[in-house]
């Protein structure tokens, strides 16, 4: 198969140490060499020397990843892993491929997605109502509005005024399964957009802000305007309080992307700590993947219910009455890891529901 020079040096650069067995989420579950990025890449070697050919059993073992980026930071090469992945899928993609992973389909995936989630996981929500101080902030802010949010968590709000904006999707869907040509046109058209303001774009869901902070911008400077919620709740509580009407006991799974997205578990803990009338529970492991990024709980549902399951088991051991996240994949893995549970005395939220749920007050 042809590959570019670029991508088979980084193949090469894996001296097949086996860090990644100690962080990869899939290998943990499966223990098998064709799950963890050693196996994968000696198949990927010997398609390079030509000892082997493109074929599905070598598609399969590349797909069956959950596109965390553990292995990165583990790595001592710095291999980019999933760059290599996406590339690989590109130089392969048949023209079948190219029409199920485009935007037409994409669009039916989504509209069953929200249908089916919908079945399984009625939206429950704990807003009370629009708060009636709601404040402006000294620049304008517009809405990053995910696929998937729109569908898991739509009642995005925030205690400042904001606006919708009209952008595509982040271009995720796309991007992992190899179809650059789509991820590329709509990172473009997304860049553009964001660069005809001059307003914070603010997100919500960490896998998009992660992945259009990749977006190419003839301003460098324009991934500065770039945040996520929490960044504007930390300006908020400056001046502000949080209080829940009744004891809480809360917890945080820290999703993938939003580690990628330059988001640390402390900026997050910071908040939660901060409200009056709650206590925060730290997880024993609170980065470990859910088993749920992207479609991988589709392709792969025995292994994205080990690791749904695994996290909530880890849930349970805190005690906590609630367990927020910050990925709308993310929720969906926590809701049915304790409907899978039967564990009906915790509930699952997205933390920006849950904060906008709190009473505001000047400090």
């Amino acid at each position: 198969m042809d590959m570019d020079k670029k991508t088979q040096e980084d193949i090469i650069k894996c001296s097949r140490c086996g860090l990644c067995a100690d962080v990869c989420p899939v290998y943990k579950a499966k223990r098998t060499e064709n799950t963890l990025l050693r196996g994968k890449f000696l198949q990927l070697l010997g398609l390079i020397r030509g000892d082997l050919k493109w074929s599905n059993a070598i598609k399969s073992s590349i797909a069956y990843c959950l596109g965390c980026e553990k292995c990165k930071t583990q790595c001592p090469s710095g291999v980019s892993v999933l760059e290599i992945f996406e590339k690989i899928k590109h130089e392969n993609l048949t023209w079948f491929e190219k029409i199920l992973y485009g935007k037409f389909i994409f669009k039916i995936k989504i509209f069953i997605l929200k249908v089916f989630y919908g079945a399984k996981h009625p939206v429950k929500s704990i807003l009370r109502g629009k708060k009636s101080h709601v404040q402006k902030m000294s620049k304008s802010v517009i809405h990053f509005n995910g696929c998937l949010s729109k569908c898991i968590n739509p009642g995005f709000r925030l205690p400042f005024e904001f606006f919708e904006g009209d952008f595509e999707c982040c271009g995720i869907p796309y991007k992992s399964k190899g179809n650059l040509d789509e991820y590329r046109a709509v990172a473009l058209r997304n860049a553009q957009k964001i660069e005809k303001t001059d307003a914070l774009i603010v997100f919500n869901c960490a896998t998009c802000l992660s992945t259009v902070r990749l977006h190419e911008f003839n301003n460098p400077k324009t991934k500065d305007r770039l945040v996520f919620y929490t960044d504007l709740y930390k300006e908020f509580l400056k001046n502000n309080k949080l209080t829940s009407k009744r004891p809480l006991t809360v917890t945080f799974h820290y999703p993938c992307h939003l580690k990628s997205a330059g988001i640390s578990l402390s900026d997050v803990e910071d908040i939660l700590k901060s409200i009056e009338n709650v206590a925060y529970k730290k997880l024993e492991n609170p980065d470990e993947c859910c088993g749920f990024g992207g479609d991988f709980f589709l392709c792969h549902p025995k292994t994205a219910s080990f690791l749904s399951i695994q996290k909530i088991d880890d849930v349970i051991k805190t005690g906590a009455d609630i367990v927020l996240t910050a990925c709308p994949t993310c929720l969906w893995s926590l809701k049915y890891g304790l409907k899978a549970r039967h564990i009906k005395n915790i509930k699952a939220y997205d933390m920006a529901e849950f904060l906008y749920s709190l009473d505001f007050h000047a400090s």
